[in-house]
Protein backbone atom coordinates (compact mmCIF):
# COMPACT_ATOMS: atom_id res chain seq x y z
CA UNK A 1 0.00 0.00 0.00
CA UNK A 2 1.32 3.05 -1.12
CA UNK A 3 0.38 6.75 0.12
CA UNK A 4 1.05 9.22 -2.51
CA UNK A 5 1.44 12.84 -2.45
CA UNK A 6 -0.02 13.70 -5.64
CA UNK A 7 -3.59 14.55 -6.86
CA UNK A 8 -4.43 10.99 -7.31
CA UNK A 9 -4.09 10.23 -3.90
CA UNK A 10 -6.90 12.13 -3.12
CA UNK A 11 -5.07 14.15 -0.68
CA UNK A 12 -4.07 18.03 -1.27
CA UNK A 13 -2.35 20.86 -0.68
CA UNK A 14 -0.18 19.17 2.51
CA UNK A 15 0.15 22.16 5.60
CA UNK A 16 2.05 22.51 8.28
CA UNK A 17 0.23 22.84 11.43
CA UNK A 18 -0.54 22.48 15.20
CA UNK A 19 -2.08 19.30 15.34
CA UNK A 20 0.69 16.92 15.55
CA UNK A 21 3.30 17.72 13.16
CA UNK A 22 1.64 18.25 10.52
CA UNK A 23 -2.42 18.47 9.10
CA UNK A 24 -3.62 17.67 5.96
CA UNK A 25 -6.43 19.50 4.21
CA UNK A 26 -9.80 16.90 3.66
CA UNK A 27 -9.86 15.17 0.44
CA UNK A 28 -11.91 16.49 -2.56
CA UNK A 29 -14.71 13.87 -2.57
CA UNK A 30 -17.67 16.42 -1.51
CA UNK A 31 -17.28 14.73 2.08
CA UNK A 32 -18.80 17.68 4.36
CA UNK A 33 -16.99 16.00 7.51
CA UNK A 34 -15.47 18.92 9.44
CA UNK A 35 -11.38 18.64 10.47
CA UNK A 36 -11.93 17.49 13.60
CA UNK A 37 -14.38 14.67 12.18
CA UNK A 38 -11.48 13.43 10.22
CA UNK A 39 -8.69 13.90 12.95
CA UNK A 40 -11.03 11.88 15.40
CA UNK A 41 -11.41 8.92 13.05
CA UNK A 42 -7.61 9.06 11.75
CA UNK A 43 -6.72 8.54 16.01
CA UNK A 44 -7.15 4.85 16.23
CA UNK A 45 -4.02 4.53 13.34
CA UNK A 46 -1.70 7.36 15.03
CA UNK A 47 -2.49 5.50 18.35
CA UNK A 48 -1.60 1.89 16.91
CA UNK A 49 1.35 3.10 15.77
CA UNK A 50 2.92 4.90 18.93
CA UNK A 51 1.53 2.01 21.45
CA UNK A 52 1.82 -1.02 19.87
CA UNK A 53 5.05 -0.82 17.68
CA UNK A 54 6.50 2.11 16.24
CA UNK A 55 8.44 4.23 18.18
CA UNK A 56 9.19 1.68 21.01
CA UNK A 57 12.52 0.18 22.05
CA UNK A 58 11.11 -3.10 23.58
CA UNK A 59 13.34 -5.27 25.24
CA UNK A 60 12.49 -8.90 27.05
CA UNK A 61 14.10 -11.33 29.32
CA UNK A 62 12.84 -14.70 29.67
CA UNK A 63 14.31 -16.31 32.61
CA UNK A 64 13.12 -20.30 31.79
CA UNK A 65 13.49 -23.65 34.71
CA UNK A 66 13.77 -27.14 33.38
CA UNK A 67 10.38 -27.48 34.52
CA UNK A 68 9.20 -24.93 31.87
CA UNK A 69 7.83 -22.27 34.57
CA UNK A 70 9.84 -19.15 33.91
CA UNK A 71 9.61 -15.68 34.47
CA UNK A 72 9.57 -12.31 31.74
CA UNK A 73 10.86 -9.11 32.68
CA UNK A 74 9.68 -6.35 29.89
CA UNK A 75 11.09 -3.03 29.38
CA UNK A 76 9.38 -0.58 27.19
CA UNK A 77 10.61 2.84 25.91
CA UNK A 78 8.83 5.03 23.86
CA UNK A 79 10.56 7.71 21.64
CA UNK A 80 10.14 11.26 22.35
CA UNK A 81 8.36 12.23 18.69
CA UNK A 82 5.66 9.60 19.60
CA UNK A 83 4.66 10.65 23.20
CA UNK A 84 4.09 14.50 21.48
CA UNK A 85 1.73 12.97 18.90
CA UNK A 86 -0.11 10.70 20.99
CA UNK A 87 -0.74 14.06 22.98
CA UNK A 88 -1.84 15.98 20.35
CA UNK A 89 -4.33 13.49 19.20
CA UNK A 90 -5.39 12.92 22.68
CA UNK A 91 -7.04 16.62 22.26
CA UNK A 92 -9.74 15.21 20.00
CA UNK A 93 -10.80 12.42 21.32
CA UNK A 94 -14.57 12.27 22.60
CA UNK A 95 -14.23 11.56 26.00
CA UNK A 96 -10.68 12.54 28.31
CA UNK A 97 -9.19 9.72 29.92
CA UNK A 98 -7.54 10.58 33.68
CA UNK A 99 -4.68 8.32 32.28
CA UNK A 100 -2.30 9.03 29.44
CA UNK A 101 -2.97 7.19 26.45
CA UNK A 102 0.51 5.01 27.03
CA UNK A 103 0.09 4.60 30.82
CA UNK A 104 -3.79 2.97 30.06
CA UNK A 105 -1.82 0.67 27.69
CA UNK A 106 0.40 -0.37 29.91
CA UNK A 107 -2.41 -0.42 32.94
CA UNK A 108 -4.41 -2.96 30.50
CA UNK A 109 -1.64 -4.89 29.66
CA UNK A 110 -0.80 -5.85 33.34
CA UNK A 111 -4.92 -6.16 33.93
CA UNK A 112 -4.61 -8.77 30.64
CA UNK A 113 -2.20 -10.69 32.15
CA UNK A 114 -3.08 -10.78 35.66
CA UNK A 115 -6.01 -12.18 34.26
CA UNK A 116 -4.31 -15.35 32.55
CA UNK A 117 -4.56 -19.05 34.32
CA UNK A 118 -1.13 -19.63 33.27
CA UNK A 119 0.60 -16.67 34.90
CA UNK A 120 1.18 -14.45 37.87
CA UNK A 121 2.63 -11.90 40.27
CA UNK A 122 2.15 -9.67 37.64
CA UNK A 123 3.43 -6.28 37.90
CA UNK A 124 4.16 -2.87 35.82
CA UNK A 125 5.33 0.31 36.86
CA UNK A 126 6.33 3.46 35.17
CA UNK A 127 9.61 4.24 35.36
CA UNK A 128 10.04 7.48 33.63
CA UNK A 129 8.12 10.03 31.52
CA UNK A 130 8.34 7.77 28.82
CA UNK A 131 9.58 4.06 29.72
CA UNK A 132 7.91 1.46 31.13
CA UNK A 133 8.92 -2.06 33.23
CA UNK A 134 6.87 -5.20 33.95
CA UNK A 135 7.32 -8.10 35.38
CA UNK A 136 5.62 -11.51 35.64
CA UNK A 137 5.97 -15.31 36.21
CA UNK A 138 4.18 -18.08 33.83
CA UNK A 139 3.49 -21.99 34.41
CA UNK A 140 5.22 -22.62 30.71
CA UNK A 141 5.63 -20.69 27.17
CA UNK A 142 2.53 -22.79 25.88
CA UNK A 143 -0.01 -22.17 28.96
CA UNK A 144 1.16 -18.33 28.35
CA UNK A 145 0.41 -18.15 24.85
CA UNK A 146 -3.07 -20.05 25.07
CA UNK A 147 -3.78 -17.60 27.73
CA UNK A 148 -3.11 -14.78 25.25
CA UNK A 149 -5.72 -16.34 22.99
CA UNK A 150 -3.43 -18.65 20.14
CA UNK A 151 -3.98 -21.79 18.86
CA UNK A 152 -2.47 -25.09 20.55
CA UNK A 153 -0.44 -25.57 17.17
CA UNK A 154 0.59 -22.58 17.18
CA UNK A 155 4.02 -21.89 15.65
CA UNK A 156 5.05 -18.52 16.64
CA UNK A 157 7.21 -19.53 20.26
CA UNK A 158 7.47 -23.29 20.66
CA UNK A 159 9.54 -25.32 23.30
CA UNK A 160 10.36 -28.98 21.76
CA UNK A 161 13.08 -30.58 24.54
CA UNK A 162 15.55 -28.61 25.31
CA UNK A 163 14.98 -25.64 22.37
CA UNK A 164 13.11 -22.83 22.08
CA UNK A 165 12.06 -21.68 18.64
CA UNK A 166 10.57 -18.31 17.87
CA UNK A 167 9.20 -17.81 14.45
CA UNK A 168 7.29 -15.31 12.50
CA UNK A 169 6.19 -15.04 8.54
CA UNK A 170 3.57 -13.98 6.37
CA UNK A 171 2.17 -17.09 6.99
CA UNK A 172 1.95 -17.67 10.60
CA UNK A 173 1.37 -13.47 11.43
CA UNK A 174 -2.62 -14.44 11.61
CA UNK A 175 -1.40 -17.06 14.55
CA UNK A 176 0.26 -13.34 15.71
CA UNK A 177 -2.62 -11.83 15.55
CA UNK A 178 -4.57 -14.35 18.10
CA UNK A 179 -2.32 -12.99 20.93
CA UNK A 180 -2.03 -9.85 19.75
CA UNK A 181 -5.81 -9.02 18.81
CA UNK A 182 -4.91 -5.27 18.24
CA UNK A 183 -3.05 -6.41 14.97
CA UNK A 184 -5.80 -7.20 13.55
CA UNK A 185 -7.85 -3.88 14.21
CA UNK A 186 -8.96 -2.62 11.05
CA UNK A 187 -7.20 0.70 12.12
CA UNK A 188 -3.79 -1.39 12.34
CA UNK A 189 -3.44 -3.50 9.60
CA UNK A 190 -2.80 -0.88 7.23
CA UNK A 191 0.91 -0.03 8.74
CA UNK A 192 1.29 -4.23 9.22
CA UNK A 193 2.24 -6.46 7.18
CA UNK A 194 -1.17 -7.79 5.84
CA UNK A 195 -1.62 -4.73 3.60
CA UNK A 196 1.97 -4.00 2.71
CA UNK A 197 3.23 -6.99 1.35
CA UNK A 198 5.99 -6.24 -2.00
CA UNK A 199 6.33 -2.57 -0.73
CA UNK A 200 9.92 -1.10 -0.54
CA UNK A 201 11.01 0.05 2.57
CA UNK A 202 11.53 3.81 1.24
CA UNK A 203 7.83 3.93 0.38
CA UNK A 204 6.60 2.45 3.87
CA UNK A 205 8.47 5.36 5.30
CA UNK A 206 6.91 7.76 2.80
CA UNK A 207 3.66 7.04 3.91
CA UNK A 208 4.42 7.08 7.79
CA UNK A 209 6.36 10.44 7.12
CA UNK A 210 3.02 11.56 4.91
CA UNK A 211 0.42 9.98 8.19
CA UNK A 212 2.79 11.23 11.42
CA UNK A 213 5.12 13.81 10.11
CA UNK A 214 8.56 14.07 9.03
CA UNK A 215 10.27 12.69 12.34
CA UNK A 216 7.87 9.50 11.64
CA UNK A 217 11.07 7.27 9.30
CA UNK A 218 13.58 7.72 11.92
CA UNK A 219 11.38 7.16 14.59
CA UNK A 220 10.96 3.61 13.56
CA UNK A 221 14.17 3.54 11.96
CA UNK A 222 15.19 3.48 15.86
CA UNK A 223 12.82 1.04 17.06
CA UNK A 224 14.30 -2.51 17.62
CA UNK A 225 12.39 -5.61 19.17
CA UNK A 226 14.87 -7.53 21.88
CA UNK A 227 14.38 -10.79 23.29
CA UNK A 228 16.79 -12.27 26.02
CA UNK A 229 16.70 -15.88 27.09
CA UNK A 230 18.14 -16.91 30.29
CA UNK A 231 18.61 -20.45 29.54
CA UNK A 232 18.14 -23.13 32.31
CA UNK A 233 21.26 -24.85 30.97
CA UNK A 234 24.02 -24.12 28.99
CA UNK A 235 23.71 -23.02 25.71
CA UNK A 236 25.13 -25.85 23.30
CA UNK A 237 23.80 -24.43 19.60
CA UNK A 238 21.93 -21.57 18.26
CA UNK A 239 20.79 -19.64 15.33
CA UNK A 240 19.95 -15.85 14.28
CA UNK A 241 20.71 -14.24 17.38
CA UNK A 242 24.00 -14.14 19.72
CA UNK A 243 25.29 -15.83 22.47
CA UNK A 244 26.02 -13.11 25.43
CA UNK A 245 27.07 -15.84 27.94
CA UNK A 246 26.93 -19.51 28.84
CA UNK A 247 23.16 -19.19 29.59
CA UNK A 248 21.54 -16.26 28.18
CA UNK A 249 20.85 -15.81 24.16
CA UNK A 250 20.08 -12.16 22.34
CA UNK A 251 18.21 -12.21 19.63
CA UNK A 252 17.11 -8.35 18.28
CA UNK A 253 15.40 -7.13 14.97
CA UNK A 254 14.62 -3.89 13.37
CA UNK A 255 11.04 -2.47 13.98
CA UNK A 256 10.56 -2.37 10.11
CA UNK A 257 11.23 -5.80 9.14
CA UNK A 258 8.07 -7.05 11.20
CA UNK A 259 6.13 -4.09 9.65
CA UNK A 260 6.90 -5.14 6.12
CA UNK A 261 8.20 -9.26 7.14
CA UNK A 262 9.48 -9.41 3.47
CA UNK A 263 11.36 -12.21 5.32
CA UNK A 264 11.44 -14.90 7.90
CA UNK A 265 11.73 -13.62 11.49
CA UNK A 266 13.34 -16.50 13.24
CA UNK A 267 15.70 -17.75 16.21
CA UNK A 268 16.53 -20.57 17.69
CA UNK A 269 18.34 -21.77 20.91
CA UNK A 270 19.19 -24.98 22.44
CA UNK A 271 20.76 -25.96 25.87
CA UNK A 272 22.29 -28.72 27.85
CA UNK A 273 19.87 -30.96 29.62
Amino acid sequence: MHVGHSAESGWIDRIRGPIGKRREQLPRDGNSHTLETVMKRIIPIAVACALILSGCAVTERLSMQKSGNGTSDINVSVEPFFIDVLNDFEEFADSKNPQSVMDKAVSDMEKNLSNGQGTGNVSFKKTGERTYEGVFTFTSIANLLADLGSDKDQSLLTVSGNTLRFHVDIGNYPQLCKVIPFLADKNFEPFGPTYNQGISEADYLDMISFMLGEEGPDAIRNSRIILNLKTPGTITSFTGGKKIDDTTFQFSFPLIDFLLLQNNIDCSVTWAG
